[in-house]
């Protein structure tokens, strides 16, 4: 079993973890960063643990903010250290979001955790059920209109086509370029499982923070990470071949962004012909050989930038 780090901004929560202390593994280490200005409580708990080698006591500086300048500065030491390990920031302080993103997106095991954040948490596991129920009936309503139609003796109407089983880009592209409706959440997400492996949550990840959004992104990021049943399903879907699956996913993002996805396969080709870290020639590619209008031509590069390494990977 991995150690995990737990490191807790105790001018944010307060005496609010001492309760961690009973959850924690044995490898499991704490780190408490906390300033002359503590409670009496964490001055008691301090006294009553301060043997115990599970629990790593970090006075800092007194500041606007120095306890998070301070609390990132460890994280990272420890990361640099302990690559393997997974971390916690035990906060209710939303400035260390845009910190968890930046390590997260580069295949650290990290979260942020607080009294706070469990109940946006649970909150956000509602709505996801909601619109899980709803979609759910308005899926029951549908199939009972056809059902009533084909008793009448009507066709059905057209559905649209969410591509699973293609096992190449030119049998799939064409639905995907010929769908006008907009697609679902749960259709970018199926889509996506036909680009990237489920071995590759890094680039899960980014894919899905890019087509769906931070927000959204992040949601289904942790549904699908947390799901073995939900992975084993997505992972029947991924195409074998890396090439189609790299044009394939250019193309998907091109559709979240509302550009024209007939150019999936070409922008993709520009993307492989120079490496990664040679974005003034992909963008001056991109620019060119899409021969889009001037108001128009960055709006290629703005919607592939940040996929062009996991592109690379594929």
């Amino acid at each position: 079993m991995k150690r995990k780090y737990y490191l807790v901004d105790t001018e944010n929560v307060g005496d609010k973890w001492f309760g961690l202390l009973d959850k924690i593994n044995k490898k499991d280490r704490i780190v408490t960063f906390y300033t002359e200005n503590h409670s009496k409580r964490l001055r008691e708990f301090l006294l009553r643990q301060v043997n115990n080698s599970q629990i790593i006591w970090l006075e800092c500086a007194v500041g606007n903010n120095a306890l998070d300048y301070q609390l990132i500065g460890v994280l990272g030491y420890l990361i640099v250290k302990h690559p393997k390990a997974s971390f916690c920031i035990y906060s209710n302080d939303k400035g260390y979001e845009k910190t968890v993103e930046f390590w997260e997106s580069r295949g650290i095991r990290i979260s942020l955790k607080g009294s706070e954040q469990k109940k946006k948490a649970k909150k956000s596991e509602k709505k996801l059920e909601k619109s899980s129920v709803k979609k759910s009936e308005k899926s029951t309503e549908k199939n009972t209109v056809k059902k009533k139609e084909k008793k009448k003796g009507k066709q059905p109407a057209a559905t649209q086509p969410c591509h699973t089983d293609e096992q190449t880009y030119h049998s799939a592209s064409p639905g995907l370029v010929e769908q006008n409706g907009e697609l679902s959440a749960e259709q970018y997400v199926t889509e996506i499982s036909r680009c990237i492996p489920l071995s590759n949550m890094v680039g899960w990840y980014c894919a899905l923070t890019v087509v769906l959004g931070q927000s959204a992104g992040k949601i289904w990021y942790n549904k699908i990470k947390n799901n073995e049943q939900i992975k084993q399903e997505l992972s029947k879907n991924c195409i074998a071949d890396s090439y189609s699956r790299g044009v394939s996913l250019t193309t998907l993002v091109l559709r979240a962004n509302n550009l024209d996805t007939g150019m999936g396969e070409a922008a993709f080709k520009i993307i492989q012909a120079h490496t990664p870290k040679d974005l003034t020639k992909i963008k001056a590619g991109l620019d060119t050989m899409l021969g889009q209008p001037p108001q128009n031509k960055n709006h290629y590069y703005k919607a592939l930038r940040p996929m062009v390494s996991l592109l690379h990977k594929l």
